[in-house]
């Protein structure tokens, strides 16, 4: 036997099979598909032969129990190519691959594991603009210069960095998925797209009065926006937002079964949302909000509004509730134009996102030696959050008190 034979079977026999260890992965399962090792590998790996072929691939584990998970995983992901008729080993258009992303993106909102809003933004995203940029395309044909032109067309519509740069991730989400299944070898460069923070305005106490004292105004006036009058449910929100850290996502939303009203050593409203833009934890209020809260209700009682615990808190009886933030943010939009302060002194826009902000700069401002950590987590965002956006407006002149405060009595 020559040398050359010898090197072939060492060769040959590294891959094979150690019989002692192949192993099925398990009740519901096919019995063709199972883990094993190899005399070349430290790894276990999976195998499974499908379709006239013989599918194989490293766990890149030595634990055989992650082994059977990651052998699971890949029989489901097998099925899902098959259901959206994905050919095995092939090179499918950038389309199908997409569809294949958004399949398996449903699994892991059914799982729980996923908030339901993922698919649903990055289907619009797709069907309007992703798709048909690149109609026709392979996956393994997409290059940095297909990828520069789909920023160029973005930038014309003037949208935002933020939006471009969700747009890209979404595409990098693609072509990771082609990469992982084999359908390209690697990925392309991506462009880097510049961001520019722009932090909507809050208001500083005086123009929280303002603001407020506005409210008043339209009240008494019977302020009619596009056929919605501005009552005394406006300031409630406008106080509502303030005391207690709120999205109007969330407020959209709210039903007072989310509400938990405490009265103990400290008076607070814990609210628990159905879904939250980031980490759904409960948020504490101020104690005022527990005041506002009450108000509330007798407001609702006497406009014959219901307020069980299904019920909104806000515009209930609007039940379309897009159509209701949009109500709350015209007649927003209109008290801020009767006060001039649409903007602020620096040219920061200001929206009913605003009072979120305020709420936030209030406690940097006026809370006693609040730590960053223990706020944002309680307005579900997070440290770096509050530095960029929300606390971006924060002087050392505001806290003049704490930056001159000492410990120790100085003669």
């Amino acid at each position: 036997m020559t040398d050359m034979n010898i090197k072939t079977i060492r060769k040959s026999s590294g891959t094979v099979p150690i019989p002692e260890t192949i192993t099925k992965i398990g009740k519901g399962f096919p019995d063709k598909l199972v883990i094993f090792k190899i005399p070349s590998s430290r790894y276990w790996w999976v195998r499974y032969y499908t379709e006239g072929k013989v599918l194989k691939k490293s766990t890149k584990t030595e634990d055989k129990r992650k082994g059977i998970e990651f052998g699971k995983k890949f029989y489901e992901q097998i099925l899902i190519r098959q259901h959206n008729l994905l050919p095995l080993g092939s090179s499918p258009s950038f389309e199908r691959v997409s569809r294949l992303l958004l399949t398996e993106q449903e699994q892991l909102i059914e799982r729980g594991e996923r908030s339901p809003k993922m698919n649903i933004n990055d289907k619009q995203k797709l069907e309007k603009d992703i798709l048909p940029f690149f109609k026709g395309m392979n996956v393994k044909d997409v290059t940095y210069k297909h990828l520069d032109n789909y920023i160029t067309q973005l930038r014309q519509r003037k949208l935002k960095p933020p939006t471009i740069k969700s747009h890209l991730s979404l595409i990098h989400k693609i072509l990771s998925l082609s990469q992982r299944e084999n359908l390209i070898d690697r990925l392309p460069s991506f462009p880097k797209v510049k961001r520019k923070d722009s932090p909507r305005g809050w208001f500083n106490n005086d123009e929280y009065k303002l603001l407020l004292k506005t409210v008043k105004q339209c009240i008494d006036e019977k302020t009619i926006i596009r056929s919605h009058q501005i009552t005394d449910e406006m300031r409630l929100l406008i106080t509502f937002m303030v005391n207690s850290f709120l999205r109007p996502s969330d407020i959209k939303n709210l039903r007072h079964r989310n509400i938990q009203v405490i009265e103990k050593e400290h008076k607070y409203l814990r609210i628990q949302t159905d879904d939250s833009k980031t980490v759904n934890t409960p948020i504490v209020t101020m104690e005022n909000c527990v005041g506002i809260y009450k108000d509330l209700l007798e407001f609702q009682k006497k406009n014959k509004r219901e307020i069980g615990k299904e019920d909104f808190v806000f515009f209930p009886h609007l039940l379309n509730r897009d159509f209701s933030l949009q109500t709350m943010r015209r007649q927003f939009d209109y008290i801020l134009d009767r006060c001039e302060m649409k903007t602020t002194s620096n040219g920061d826009p200001r929206t009913l996102y605003s009072l979120r902000h305020t709420s936030i700069m209030f406690r940097l401002t006026m809370g006693e030696s609040i730590d960053l950590l223990t706020l944002s987590r309680n307005c579900r965002t997070s440290v770096g959050m509050i530095e960029r956006f929300y606390g971006k407006p924060l002087e050392g002149e505001m806290n003049i008190g704490k930056i001159q405060s000492s410990k120790y009595k100085v003669k």
